[in-house]
């Protein structure tokens, strides 16, 4: 495949186009928001044959989309909310996600408990309820699925999870899902959408929109958060449509005569232990004593020496600064405490905690008693200035959702919308595994895959490159600061920094990492 350069020259390229434009440049869309639903759509505007730009204000899926619990899934646990509409929908995207992209979604065993009564964990599901729910998920999705479910033996249980609760362990019922790294998701979809046409910009802002004008176009106004000394880009849209998650309101109130829905912004904390603590071979489901799903889940895909497990997630209200989300410490102690209910034995404390991570998913506000019952539905609205919005949804079916916006704003391509391409892949396999080979940096990260990142994903800061183009902070601190001079050198030769600037970025992304680990 052909993969175009898409870096922060090529960035800094773009926007000088537009601002030295003798009349503003029209698109038929501008897409607001970097997350996985604003790159599907400006994906699935290109492949409709649409000149589509997407701005966002960081860095493109620095929000609610590099901090999911990454997993492709249909979600069990919605059939306990009869939500068949939203599983059926989220396994078939599963499905297509696993038979196109092997490289960047795998299948992953997933395993329920089961205890004998009176023995199980508090908040456990019934073992007949377990029984019937996998076999309607198997069904959902239309038995399009890595292995069907079953059970294991008691000592089989005792062989994957080591250190988990015994006493009445009868064994576990097994069923398939997938796992992902969330942001390379997004920039391999961004990347597929500039290479069909899209334009995408990070760390530009959609200062202000004004309302559509005689000539039936949206005069939007854009600046560059890297440069406040830049003079602002003007730019005339056919479609503003904003896919900005939990900053809907925020972003209509400032710009666009409000967003005319309610959210329910509810926080989802995930914590981070070394495998060695917690050496799983396979998923594991727990049940908090208040009734909420929270996973354990093994990333040995990794790397040798980078093997983690991840442990969430919490759903709380959240009232606080959107952008300065992180974990506290009720957060981590209601973590810990379903640890402690099915690992007593591993005896795990905050000290083997070696990341955190928060973010916030935009549900709609349905009037549900709690965050854990609000459907993850998702709608589409326009508001009075007549913006089209998005909120709510699922991360797996970031591509159907992404399919019914463009049909909603743009309705006479929507013949379209099934089209072999939109199911084409965003990259191909083969040309992954080339980004993997060189010198080692952490995990199986090396040097070559820094360098494709650098040319292809448009990172602008150091922060980005760490973060967002590779998993080092899963690792921890000490994992960060030995990668962070390798990583540095290659940085700083891209970007031609000086000695102090390098100095900054590196500062500026040890900030970043111990905010993760202030709880």
């Amino acid at each position: 495949m052909n993969y175009p350069v898409f870096s922060h020259e090529t960035r800094r390229q773009a926007i000088d186009k537009l601002r030295a434009e003798a009349k503003p440049a029209i698109f038929d869309a501008v897409v607001v928001g970097g997350g996985i639903v604003g790159a599907g759509l400006a994906r699935e505007l290109a492949i409709r044959g649409l000149k589509a730009l997407v701005v966002e204000k960081g860095d493109y899926a620095s929000g609610t989309s590099s901090r999911s619990s990454k997993l492709i899934h249909g979600g069990l646990r919605y059939l306990e909310m009869f939500d068949f509409h939203l599983v059926f929908e989220s396994l078939a995207e599963r499905h297509w996600l696993l038979s196109t992209h092997p490289h960047l979604v795998q299948p992953l065993e997933f395993n329920l408990p089961i205890y004998a009564r009176g023995d199980a964990p508090p908040g456990a599901r019934s073992t007949g309820a377990l029984g019937i729910g996998l076999w309607l998920y198997d069904a959902l999705s239309l038995f399009r699925t890595p292995f069907f479910h079953g059970k294991h033996s008691a000592g089989d249980c005792a062989r994957l999870f080591p250190k988990i609760r015994s006493q009445g362990l009868k064994g576990s019922y097994y069923y398939a899902d997938a796992m992902m790294l969330d942001d390379e998701v997004v920039l391999e979809t961004i990347l597929d959408a500039v290479r069909r046409g899209a334009t995408a910009l990070n760390y530009v802002r959609a200062e202000k929109v004004a309302e559509k004008g005689s000539d039936g176009l949206y005069d939007v106004t854009l600046t560059d958060t890297l440069d406040d000394q830049a003079k602002p880009v003007a730019v005339k849209a056919r479609e503003v449509i904003a896919c900005v998650g939990p900053w809907t309101e925020a972003f209509g109130s400032r710009v666009a005569r409000g967003s005319a829905r309610k959210l329910k912004p509810s926080k989802g904390v995930h914590l981070i232990v070394p495998w060695s603590r917690l050496p799983l071979e396979r998923c594991l489901v727990m049940y908090h004593p208040d009734g909420r799903i929270i996973f354990a889940i093994p990333r040995k895909d990794l790397g040798a020496g980078a093997e983690q497990v991840i442990i969430g997630t919490t759903d709380s209200a959240e009232h606080g600064d959107l952008d300065r989300i992180q974990a506290n410490r009720a957060d981590i102690d209601y973590l810990l405490h379903v640890l402690e209910q099915y690992f007593p034995d591993a005896k795990l404390t905050e000290k083997d905690i070696t990341m955190t991570y928060a973010g916030v998913r935009p549900l709609l506000d349905t009037g549900a008693k709690s965050e854990a019952k609000t459907s993850r539905e998702h709608e589409i609205w326009r508001n009075d200035a007549g913006i089209v919005f998005m909120a709510g949804g699922k991360y797996t079916t970031f591509r159907k959702i992404s399919q019914e916006i463009a049909d909603f704003a743009f309705p006479k391509t929507s013949k379209h919308a099934h089209d072999d391409e939109s199911k084409s892949v965003l990259s191909e396999p083969a040309d992954y595994a080339a980004r993997l080979e060189g010198q080692p940096i952490w995990g199986r990260f090396t040097d070559q895959w820094v360098k494709w990142k650098l040319a292809h994903h448009a990172p602008c800061t150091l922060e980005d490159l760490m973060f967002r183009r590779m998993p080092i902070w899963m690792g921890g601190r000490k994992a960060f600061e030995q990668a962070l001079g390798p990583v540095g050198e290659l940085a700083r030769a891209h970007f031609k920094w000086s000695a102090e600037e390098l100095a900054r970025q590196k500062a500026q992304a040890l900030r970043s990492l111990e905010e993760r680990l202030r709880f």
